[in-house]
């Protein structure tokens, strides 16, 4: 586990660790309980109170789980939500290898922050961190394949769609399909 990640970005963005602290707790609380942004992550269905985002997201602060956990903001201002981690399983995506390959995760818990190229400008710093700072050879997404926004953004950072993954995550009562989009280590 990293001992810090802070990742510099275009337009004073920052990215830093979620912190084991009731502050950010709170803060996702709020994000994850906000039916516009639940819409397009875990589902309306579906919120998380403050125990429940302790629960998820603990053990990721106390460096237990192997997903990192991040927040990002400008001008100190909390804006949303990236996290990676080691893709565990090549099969999952259906992946000939998982060396070398990361999962990304984001969402931008402010929606009056959205269609500003913020999650653009984030993903980019993010995904150049993870190829030169972890060694990534390759970094994957995968976005409900009606969640066009982000689909838009994530091919403006360079991820290319390569596959459909049938029935890939359950939203708000259903199984949904999702895009396996993957970038490569320039």
């Amino acid at each position: 586990m990293m001992e810090a990640v802070v990742v510099e970005a275009a337009n004073a963005l920052r990215i830093r660790l979620l912190r084991n602290a009731e502050q950010d707790y709170t803060l996702m609380a709020r994000w994850l309980s906000d039916e516009r942004v639940l819409e397009f992550i875990f589902g309306r269905d579906t919120p998380y109170e403050y125990a429940k985002v302790v629960q998820k997201y603990g053990p990721r602060t106390e460096g237990r789980d192997p997903v990192v956990a991040c927040i990002f903001g400008q001008a100190g201002l909390p804006l949303g939500y990236v996290q990676f981690y080691p893709v565990p399983d090549a099969a999952e995506y259906g992946l000939e290898t998982a060396e070398g390959v990361y999962g990304v995760d984001l969402f931008i818990g402010e929606p009056e922050q959205w269609n500003k190229g913020i999650g653009t400008v984030i993903l980019e710093a993010f995904t150049q961190h993870l190829f030169d700072g972890l060694g990534a050879v390759r970094i994957v997404i995968d976005p409900q394949v009606t969640n066009s926004r982000a689909i838009r953004c994530y091919e403006k950072c360079g991820f290319k769609r390569v596959k459909l993954l049938p029935r890939h995550e359950l939203h708000e009562g259903e199984w949904r399909d999702a895009w396996l989009m993957v970038k490569d280590r320039p």
